[in-house]
């Protein structure tokens, strides 16, 4: 399965529980997301979430949660959805030990992050830190985040 097939089922998903389904973000929301990363943190988006986010521009479902471009507590997306990048990584950031990585989004248990450069995805205990899971590159890992949430 492609991660472009793996989202279509989540969102299908999303949509037959009645859930808000995040509206895609356009190249310029995406461009400003990825300077944002840039400048606070040193960090690349990889090609494949930006995929996803051009797809649905955040998601939550069944316990997984993939940030969004640019949404924010002060200025939510659709149904209230207020995870997005820049303000997700900064609170993360907030426990010692998390400025190595770009976190992507989490599940109950884990954070999806990825090596500043936008490689080496991995699940990380939430609480402490220990890596749970690799993956050869993104789309692989949220192929695996999503059949898991569907």
């Amino acid at each position: 399965m492609t991660p472009d097939e793996a989202v279509a089922r989540v969102i299908a998903a999303q949509r037959s529980a009645g859930e808000t389904v995040q509206p895609g973000a356009d190249a310029d929301r995406i461009a400003t997301a990825r300077a944002a990363l840039r400048a606070e943190f040193g960090a690349e988006l990889p090609e494949a979430c930006a995929a996803l986010l051009r797809r649905c521009d955040g998601l939550d479902h069944d316990g997984l949660v993939l940030y969004g471009s640019a949404p924010t507590r002060a200025a939510p997306g659709p149904g209230g959805f207020w995870q997005g990048l820049v303000e997700m990584n900064r609170l993360w950031r907030e426990a010692p030990g998390r400025d190595d990585v770009l976190v992507l989004g989490e599940t109950d248990l884990d954070l999806v992050v990825v090596a500043l450069d936008g490689g080496s995805p991995a699940l990380r205990d939430k609480v402490g830190g220990d890596v749970v899971e690799t993956f050869p590159d993104v789309g692989s890992a949220l192929v695996r985040l999503f059949s898991a949430s569907t």
